[in-house]
């Protein structure tokens, strides 16, 4: 187990902690990052270019704020990797199969996640995402985690803001206290010092400090005794 989540268990056990907060891609959900050097072989292309085209595209900052869809990032991604020098049809494939190659989920985050909703806890997902994540995660079998339609599951393509916004921060707070609300079935009023939150970006921690919420960022490498 990471050292990450040593630090999140004995936050957990100081009962100064009330909601338990993880981002998704890179902390429970990971994908083999050997793809991106495949891709690029098998387009003929430099090294990155794949990477640059898909994840590392503008485009997608408009669809992790909900103003732009997964399905046409897609389409711009081929568009980039052609403009690269890539065959239209391989750029398609290539993209087909990013899109199609299944991620895992880190059992070790998962079970953190189980372990503070079986003392208690809230947990929730928060993800810079895209219109899809509901669906992947059920792929993945992660709606016990979510809720069956999302409940848990914060995604800034919903809230229209994306880490590491401090605005984002603030609307996720607002619907952590709303979710409770509707669970407990009373108003519910969370400070945000008693918010939790994993992440493997630092900018993201670096924001969700800002706002006031306690942060922990993960390192997935960093294997602890």
């Amino acid at each position: 187990m990471t050292a990450s989540l040593h630090i999140v268990r004995k936050r957990l056990a100081s009962d100064k902690v009330r909601v338990l907060v993880s981002d998704l891609d890179g902390v429970l959900r990971v994908f083999d990052q050997g793809l991106w050097d495949e891709l690029d072989a098998e387009l003929g292309l430099e090294r990155g270019s794949s990477f640059r085209a898909i994840l590392g595209h503008p485009y997608l900052e408009e669809v992790t704020r909900g103003r732009g869809t997964h399905a046409r990032w897609r389409e711009v991604a081929i568009e980039h990797l052609v403009a690269a020098g890539a065959d239209p049809d391989e750029a398609h494939r290539s993209v087909d199969r990013w899109a199609g190659t299944p991620a895992t989920v880190d059992q070790d985050v998962l079970s953190v996640l189980d372990e503070a909703r079986a003392c208690g806890i809230a947990v929730f997902v928060f993800t810079n995402g895209t219109d899809r994540v509901l669906a992947e995660l059920e792929e993945l079998g992660l709606l016990a985690v979510v809720g069956r339609r999302g409940e848990h599951l914060i995604n800034s393509a919903d809230l229209a803001r994306a880490k590491p916004d401090l605005e984002a921060f603030e609307r996720a707070h607002g619907r952590i206290e709303h979710q409770l609300r509707q669970d407990r079935g009373e108003p519910v009023r969370i400070r945000p010092d008693e918010v939790l939150f994993l992440d493997d970006s630092r900018r993201h921690v670096y924001g969700a400090r800002a706002f006031g919420w306690q942060a922990v960022l993960h390192r997935r490498g960093e294997v602890s005794g």
